[in-house]
């Protein structure tokens, strides 16, 4: 595999850390492992200057993963070729290896979203030898396992400088002219979706961000408030204007997910 794969690894999380090591090993590859900031590695501090920046305040967990994504990014944007960038709980494909490798050869792309979850709003098919693509208008469930362009990381960065931080699927789906696209059907999915795809469940899919002990701080004064009140109005604004798409052949559906027997 000539492809570079990223893994985030959040160091406590042991048996998923295994877990990918096996899994890598099995499909030929060797990943770089970045370690995840859990809600130990910043301050309360460095907390508080990004919390705010988003539709809502964040979590501590959900900061982290941001910026555990980030970190990627800036990498990727360095970089003359794409990469792939994985969390720690998600579960390849028995080809994946061949078809990371052939996307990787793409011109005009910033982005390819790799796995099944939630739903999300595609158009029209682009062929890609055996597999297909489809245009990605609208995805805010999951940025567990996505192929990352130079040119897309570096839109990112750009879009982290005009917004600050987010949540990083929807943060990844809102930023301008992010040419993004899906692999259809998915080759990646989480542990934490295997039951909703009729798979049997894994005791390590258990969200990260879902155990979160600490409620989402408060804002500190009302102009931060209405702040944040203004960008979920104008998001949900953008949301609806893309939505609109489906009077033009966009569809909004779960993405399949390519069973594979490997586990």
């Amino acid at each position: 595999m000539n492809t570079s794969v990223y893994i985030i690894s959040l160091a406590s999380a042991t048996a998923r850390r295994a877990f990918q090591e096996a899994q890598a090993h099995t499909l030929g590859f060797s990943p770089v492992w970045q370690a995840a900031l859990g809600v130990d590695a910043f301050s309360d501090e460095e907390f508080l200057r990004h919390a705010f920046h988003w539709q809502r305040p964040l979590k501590k967990t959900e900061v982290g993963c941001f910026l555990s994504h980030l970190q990627i990014w800036r990498m990727i944007a360095a970089s003359q070729a794409p990469a792939v960038v994985l969390e720690d709980d998600v579960i390849l494909s028995e080809d994946w290896p061949q078809v990371i490798d052939q996307l990787a050869t793409l011109d005009g792309i910033d982005c390819i979203n790799l796995e099944a979850v939630g739903k999300k709003q595609i158009g029209q098919a682009r062929p890609c030898g055996p597999w297909t693509l489809r245009r990605l208008h609208l995805n805010s469930s999951g940025a567990g396992a996505y192929l990352l362009w130079p040119q897309g990381a570096r839109k990112l960065l750009q879009h982290h400088e005009r917004e600050g931080a987010g949540l990083a699927d929807a943060f990844m789906s809102e930023a301008r002219a992010f040419e993004a696209w899906q692999l259809y059907p998915a080759r990646v999915i989480q542990m934490c979706m295997l039951s909703d795809y009729g798979l049997p469940a894994m005791e390590a899919g258990v969200s990260h961000i879902a155990r979160e002990l600490h409620a989402s701080p408060s804002p500190p004064n009302a102009q931060v408030h209405w702040q944040m009140k203004w960008r979920r109005l104008r998001g949900e604004w953008r949301k609806g204007l893309r939505r609109l798409g489906v009077l033009w052949g966009q569809r909004r559906e779960y993405v399949p997910y390519l069973h594979h027997q490997r586990r």
